[in-house]
Parts: structure tokens; C-alpha cells; sequence
């Protein structure tokens, strides 16, 4: 079957399932089957064999399941890395890319080598970019789920850092020594419980609940790790945060309550309110 009405055929029975985006998500599958980029997919003139159909067949029934397409194919591509996704953890957005580059472009690079505390690390994808990005720092990354820390621990071998990233399985800020670090990254669980019991299947039943769910009203997390953070970072350390689109203001005034300065709510490409940046107050 020549690779168009290949794509076509999973295209339509994905539709027909619901799947959004359903031709995207068939052009990954295939490309994922043929192993090469979901652009070079049409560039391919040899049939698929027998074994790769039957592959592809698997992989369109775990999706017209409601499983996520990134954990089905095993990865995503984050910041130009590609970073293994399971259920372990939950499935980088695009958004904390854009945290990435606030963290990237911010002023904590500018005097001695900086160190960096990634809370709620997941999948790793936020330290081990920065790591990429700024060998001369030291890194730290947290995470409460041990298999979560464990797929991080994975991805950073995959790009050679495992050894470059102290590992900690713990919550937040507990027991960091005060004023240890220049910044405080935290892409932490910020939906409340009955927003996440109204979650599309395809999150609330296959990501994990603990990356994804704070508590009732959705900000506990974000209140509990911002007031460590006052106590961990160093004077004029920063503060990243990525939060719900309808948290912004609530973050502003808890930042703002705990003696922040400069805080800055940034808008992700949709326009809609998801981080926030903030310093600790000098000496």
C-alpha cells in the first residue's frame, strides 16, 4: 500500500474513533513504523511489509483506545531533544518549552555558575535542556515518584548527564539547605481535583494522576514549594513557574503575599496566562 492512502486509511479510522488532529497523529505512526521523521514519510517510495502493517495496526488501536500518542510511540521532541514519555510521568506540553527560554534568556547565568533546582522533574525534559544548554551550571532535579525520577534518570543517560544532574526522590523543597540555589524551576501539579475528574479520557485515564492533580483548589503545590523557595533560593535568586491558564492572578498574589519582587506574569502562543517569574528580595 503506497504510503498516502496508507496515511489516508489510518487518518480515517482515527477520525472515526474521535482522535483529534487524526492525519497528524497517523503521519507520526507511520513515521514512527518506518523510522524516520513525520515530514520524510513522504519521501518513501518502498512498501511496507507485512510485519510493519501489523505493527501499525497495534499502535492505531492503542490510540483509538484513548491512549496518548506520545506514550504510544514511546517519545516526543522537546526543545530539539528527543525524550522517552511513559506513563511514568506526564507528557511534556509545548508550553514549558517557553518556560525553558524564560529560564535561558533570565539574568541567574550572569555571575558565578549558576545552580538550578527542577522540582516535579517528570520526564526530565526541562533539566536536561537547560543542562544541554549550560554545562558550566550545577543541576538538581526532584521528584516525588520514584518511577518518575527514574525515566528522568533515563533520558538524561540518553544524552549523556545522568552524572551531570544530582537525582532527588523527595517532595519539593524539603530539608534544601537555605540559600543553595540561584533558581527554582517547577512545572508542578496545578490542576484542581474535580477539574481533573472532568479531564478528557485520554489525560485523567493514562497520565498520571499525581503529576497532574494539586488538590482542591489547584494552587496547593505552587503556595507550598513558592514560601520554601523564599528560604532556598539565594538573595535576587528567580522563581519559574508554569501554571493553569486561569492561575494567574492567584499566582501573582501569592508571589506577591510571600515578598517577591519583580513579578512578571509571561502568556503562552495560545495568549493565555502560564508562568510566572519572580525574584527573591536582595539582602
Amino acid at each position: 500500500m503506497e504510503i498516502i492512502r496508507l496515511i489516508e486509511s489510518v487518518q480515517s479510522r482515527l477520525a472515526g474513533a474521535g482522535v483529534d488532529n487524526a492525519k497528524r497523529v497517523a503521519e507520526e505512526l507511520v513515521a514512527h513504523i518506518l523510522g524516520c521523521k513525520p515530514l520524510e514519510i513522504y519521501l518513501r517510495d518502498e512498501p511496507c511489509s507485512p510485519e510493519s502493517l501489523q505493527a501499525l495496526e497495534t499502535l492505531a488501536g492503542r490510540i483509538e483506545g484513548g491512549e496518548p500518542l506520545q506514550y504510544v510511540i514511546g517519545h516526543i521532541d522537546f526543545w530539539g531533544l528527543e525524550i522517552k514519555c511513559d506513563p511514568r510521568a506526564l507528557i511534556p506540553r509545548p508550553e514549558t518549552e517557553l518556560l525553558v527560554e524564560e529560564v535561558l534568556s533570565s539574568k541567574v547565568w550572569k555571575n558565578k555558575p549558576a545552580t538550578i533546582v527542577d522540582v516535579g522533574t517528570g520526564t526530565g525534559c526541562i533539566v536536561i535542556t537547560l543542562a544541554t544548554q549550560r554545562p558550566d551550571a550545577t543541576f538538581k532535579a526532584i521528584d516525588l515518584s520514584e518511577g518518575a525520577l527514574a525515566l528522568a534518570q533515563e533520558n538524561a543517560r540518553t544524552h549523556g548527564l545522568e552524572n551531570k544532574i544530582l537525582w532527588l526522590n523527595k517532595s519539593l523543597l524539603g530539608d534544601c539547605a537555605p540559600e543553595s540555589c540561584d533558581a527554582v524551576v517547577a512545572n508542578l501539579p496545578y490542576i484542581a481535583s474535580d477539574d481533573w475528574r472532568a479531564l478528557s479520557p485520554s489525560v485523567r485515564d493514562h497520565e498520571p494522576q499525581s503529576a497532574l492533580d494539586s488538590g482542591p483548589s489547584g494552587m496547593e503545590l505552587i503556595k507550598e514549594l513558592a514560601t520554601q523557595a523564599r528560604y532556598v533560593l539565594v538573595p535576587g535568586g528567580m522563581l519559574f513557574l508554569e501554571f493553569g491558564f486561569d492561575q494567574g492572578e492567584a499566582v501573582f498574589h501569592c508571589l506577591e503575599k510571600l515578598g517577591y519582587l519583580d513579578i512578571r506574569i509571561k502568556r503562552d502562543l495560545a495568549g493565555l496566562d502560564r508562568m510566572a517569574i519572580a525574584e527573591n528580595p536582595p539582602c
